[in-house]
């Protein structure tokens, strides 16, 4: 009546199925327990902050503008990851981020680290004096006594499911980046 190649059809459709089945209530398991909030802590010390100017672009060019001012500081950062590790996450992207204003741009947001944490026995974060790994650079290209407010964000990405994050508050610290004096 049926020949084999049907007869592996239907069993390969009801298998992929039961398996998509499967998969959708762990993920809206997943959804619906959501992940506890993380404290986290973030300290920028004033003397580790200054604020330098120079050429910028590949070979140094600057599409007209000669140099740029550029944000260097350090932090430290004490946070705890281990209560979002579950039996459903996979690794938990860390960021911090700079949040400031100009006159021409209301909001306005520059990564300045980022590190991945694959386990729970990682997930424990108290770094001292660490840099910037990316430039904090304005659209601008100067810095006259900008106020940026930074924060902890995070990007939980589970095995199935939807992507999840949050942030810590964002005036965790503020920082003053004023120019450096004229060398």
């Amino acid at each position: 009546m049926h020949n084999l190649q049907q007869r592996a059809n239907v069993l390969f459709s009801f298998v992929m199925t039961a398996l998509g089945a499967v998969l959708a209530i762990v993920a809206g398991i997943s959804y619906i327990q959501g992940y506890p909030s993380v404290g986290g802590n973030l300290h920028v010390e004033e003397d580790a902050l200054r604020v330098v100017s120079r050429r910028y672009g590949p070979d140094h060019y600057d599409y007209g503008t000669p140099k740029s001012h550029f944000a260097r500081l350090t932090f430290d950062i004490d946070a705890d990851f281990t209560p979002v590790f579950n039996w459903n996450t996979k690794q938990v992207f860390v960021t911090v981020v700079a949040n400031y204003e100009t006159a021409s741009h209301d909001r306005n947001s520059i990564v300045l680290w980022d590190k991945i944490i694959t386990s729970r026995e990682k997930a424990r974060l108290k770094l001292r004096n660490v840099p910037n790994k990316y430039a904090l650079i304005d659209v601008s290209r100067k810095w006259s006594h900008q106020q940026a407010n930074l924060s902890i964000h995070w990007d939980i990405t589970p095995h199935v499911g939807i992507l999840q994050g949050g942030h810590s508050p964002i005036n965790i610290a503020n920082v003053i980046l004023s120019p450096a004096p004229p060398s």
